[in-house]
């Protein structure tokens, strides 16, 4: 059993590529749902601003933006869109590092 974080991650990535390309698949889109929720904390956290006044600014309630950064919420197209405009970032999509 992995005692270190990374250790743990490369446990499950070696589990996900024994289980085939679906698993890995299925992998690929946690970690895309997680990194969206930590590039809107970071860009709010570098121009120091609280999820309040990020929420505000959003128009959505702060628990809903602590969600949404936490990686466990499962935000529309709008609600992601505003929250990345109040914090100066646009949603977009860019090509997949290999």
């Amino acid at each position: 059993m992995a005692t270190k974080f990374t250790d743990f991650l490369s446990e499950i990535e070696a589990e996900a590529q024994a289980k085939g390309p679906d698993a890995v698949g299925e992998l690929n889109a946690l970690r895309d749902h997680f990194r969206v929720g930590r590039e809107l904390a970071e860009a709010r956290i570098k121009q120091e601003l609280t999820q309040k006044q990020v929420a505000s600014r959003a128009r959505i309630d702060q628990a809903d933006l602590s969600k949404i950064e936490r990686g466990v919420a499962n935000p529309t197209f709008d609600t992601l869109s505003a929250v990345a405009l109040a914090v100066g970032l646009e949603v977009g999509f860019k090509p997949r590092a290999r």
